[in-house]
């Protein structure tokens, strides 16, 4: 069953702003510094071979799922893009399309041809970001959403997805064999989550 999670006490508590100090829009700003100060903004590269921000351009203000694969995997992975695009459609079918983000575990050989040829055995779907990078800053990529990759054994990664909505600080760990209409609802219910609204707290 998944297990909801939230990102408690992870960021740095900050002195209160007095009531009427900060416009709407500043607390805004304050929240979003936060939430990249937390996730980073590495430099990657996506299956288009654009190059991205991971917090500015990929992540900020959606709802996403995120796993990691690697294009030589024989069996895990095959089964986890397929039960993602399962879940997506499930939670799109619920008005609630997430943005797919696979994370490579293998960036020396999975350039961004071969990530969107991988992708293609698999479907269309119209939000699905393919991501390799260097091999430092996939790992800080990691390290922050709480896994370990290798690139030297790029077998060794988690078979969980993560599910979120970022505006809301809201966060699932979805297992792979979770029937993909529970898990599209669940994601359905994150999405519909609230942004925040209080820069003091960055809570809603």
């Amino acid at each position: 069953m998944a297990t909801p999670a939230s990102r408690r006490g992870l960021l740095l508590a900050a002195p209160a702003l007095l009531l009427g100090l900060r416009a709407a829009p500043a607390a805004a700003l304050e929240c979003d510094g936060r939430e990249r100060d937390y996730f980073g903004n590495a430099t990657l590269t996506d299956q288009e071979g654009r190059q991205v921000r991971f917090y500015d351009d990929v992540l900020r203000g959606r709802t996403v799922l995120i796993g990691w694969i690697f294009t030589s995997c024989p069996d895990a992975c095959p089964l986890l893009a397929a039960r993602s695009l399962e879940i997506a459609d499930a939670a799109a079918a619920a008005g609630a399309p997430p943005r797919i983000l696979h994370l490579t575990t293998d960036p020396r050989r999975d350039t961004p041809a071969r990530l969107k040829s991988w992708a293609a055995r698999f479907g269309r779907y119209e939000d699905w970001v393919l991501l390799t990078g260097t091999p430092a800053g996939l790992r800080d990529v990691a390290r922050r959403l709480g896994q370990t990759v290798d690139e030297e054994r790029p077998d060794r990664h988690t078979t969980l997805m993560l599910a979120g909505n970022v505006g809301a600080r809201r966060w699932a760990k979805l297992r792979p064999d979770l029937q993909p209409a529970a898990a599209g609802a669940q994601l359905a219910d994150l999405a519909g989550a609230p942004r925040l609204v209080d820069a003091a707290t960055c809570a809603g």
